[in-house]
């Protein structure tokens, strides 16, 4: 190989390498800015509880994410609930219902209905409402 081809393929080399450094840098810098909304929501607000109770229906629900709702079970007091799988529809539906056990709701037992379709609930926190409608201004 002649000097000038080989000093080519150096050069060649090394800026194929430099373009995949860089491309790879650009993906991890998207995906960090990707997940710093998420680190805020991902942040349990309120103290974990087993269960809350729940007389007839639920009084109202809010949105935060595909895996987290604010729920009402009475005008005074709201839980945040995590699902253990994503609810791509859970931002678009009109209702939801919830399962429960006699008159209770408990984490890792009961499922939130949406769209028809079951989602376990993975964990529940009692919140405050002033924490309930900062989380709910804050999506």
């Amino acid at each position: 190989m002649s000097d000038s081809r080989f000093g080519r393929s150096i050069r060649f080399g090394a800026l194929v390498g430099l373009a995949l450094g860089l491309g790879a840098a650009g993906i991890a810098g998207a995906a960090a800015r990707n997940q710093a909304p998420q680190a805020a929501i991902q942040a349990p607000v309120g103290q974990p509880v087993d269960s809350f109770p729940i007389l007839s229906r639920l009084h109202d629900w809010q949105v935060i994410d595909d895996k987290t709702v604010i729920v009402w079970a009475t005008p005074w007091q709201p839980y945040l609930v995590q699902l253990k799988y994503p609810s791509h529809d859970l931002p678009f539906v009109q209702a939801i219902g919830v399962t429960s056990f006699g008159d209770r709701v408990y984490a890792r037992f009961d499922s939130l209905r949406v769209a028809g379709f079951r989602y376990p609930i993975d964990n529940i926190y009692k919140m405050t409402k002033e924490e309930a409608k900062e989380l709910a201004r804050q999506t």
